[in-house]
């Protein structure tokens, strides 16, 4: 019982340490019978989803989210046509709560999407518009 109290413990520990974007420290329990060693999961946690624009039909869905970035299959506006673009994204900040086209902007045609991450909703930056999309 006291194993698994502990266990449970130290996965909330190192949940806690994830989100705030370090890299948490293995957690060690000692007792007398063996040595335990539990570390926490560094996948990023929230940016997976669906998202839909508050202002037009343009979409997005997140997946792929490891600790480095993410892919996201967005669907925006082409000369008038909504078209299926896919990008890479790599994070911008220790916390995960930025993060834009792997590449610059020279590396991407002049474009370059910036996602900041606020819980159920991301607003997105490019070329100097701005546009915030909500989880579906």
């Amino acid at each position: 019982m006291k194993r698994l109290l502990a266990a449970i413990l130290a996965a909330g520990l190192g949940l806690s340490l994830a989100a705030c974007g370090k890299d948490p420290e293995p957690v060690v329990e000692k007792n007398t019978e063996d040595t335990t060693v539990t570390t926490a999961e560094t996948k990023p946690q929230g940016w997976e989803g669906t998202y839909q624009s508050a202002n037009t039909e343009e979409h997005f869905t997140i997946y792929d989210v490891t600790d480095k970035g993410f892919k996201v299959e967005f669907y925006h506006f082409e000369e008038g046509l909504l078209e299926k673009f896919d990008y890479d994204m790599e994070y911008d900040n220790a916390d995960r709560t930025l993060a834009s086209q792997v590449g610059s902007a020279d590396d991407n045609g002049g474009w370059e999407y910036c996602f900041a991450f606020g819980g159920s909703r991301i607003t997105v930056t490019w070329q100097g518009n701005m546009d915030t999309y909500n989880r579906v």
